[in-house]
């Protein structure tokens, strides 16, 4: 089967946001600890994508679709990236506020709040704001071990390196063997007990780096 590259659009997002859960869910503790209904988590995803694709200055948004020729926009979704430019000090970036409904348990949500604290406090013993970033890459479970995120990556990586830029990726355990064939190196090792919250194992994500490509 065939996939191409082309720009997310509006209408994709929808789709995106349930690709993104599904990818993701068997392994994620934050998905699995049922801090919100399932319809609340999708419109929270939702929101996150929604505002991502509104700042193209700041965001590359791609999708992979199901193609049998190159001239079609239609297909499936098979999968999806968003990869965040440098941050430059003349451009100010909106930043994505989430918004809980009214019912939302307090207690989770101010512990969830505090998980992400905690991890974007980790980030930031490595990125620089001169540097690039892969904010998200999912295939759809339907689509996955068929070469579909390394397409996206490849694809998003010529304009990093056009730029020679350098990248900074948070990765989760099963993305770490697909980053290291780009040649993203490991910096160091975040890892959360979430085990008093029902579940296991901890949450660990690996800082990695790709040095930018000799001029």
């Amino acid at each position: 089967m065939a996939f191409t590259i082309r720009a997310a659009t509006p209408t994709d997002l929808p789709t995106i946001a349930t690709l993104d859960i599904a990818a993701h869910k068997p392994a994620s503790a934050l998905l699995n600890m049922n801090l919100l209904p399932p319809d609340d988590i999708h419109t929270l995803y939702l929101s996150r994508y929604a505002h991502l694709l509104s700042q193209p200055d700041h965001y590359r948004f791609l999708v992979a679709i199901t193609s049998e020729n190159e001239t079609t926009d239609s297909g499936d979704i098979a999968g999806f990236l968003v990869g965040a430019r440098p941050q430059l000090e003349s451009s100010e970036e909106d930043e994505w506020n989430p918004v809980f409904p009214e019912n939302a348990p307090v207690e989770k949500i101010a512990w969830f709040s505090g998980v992400m604290n905690t991890m974007k406090e980790d980030k930031m013993k490595y990125f620089k704001n001169d540097m690039w970033e892969l904010e998200a890459l999912a295939t759809s479970p339907s689509y996955q071990h068929r070469g579909v995120g390394s397409l996206l990556l490849s694809h998003w990586l010529q304009e990093v390196d056009t730029a020679h830029g350098t990248l900074y990726v948070r990765s989760s355990r099963s993305g770490r063997g697909l980053y290291e064939k780009f040649g993203c190196v490991n910096k160091g090792v975040h890892s959360v007990d979430v085990s008093d919250r029902g579940w296991m194992q901890p949450i660990v994500n690996t800082n990695m780096i790709r040095a930018a490509k000799a001029t």
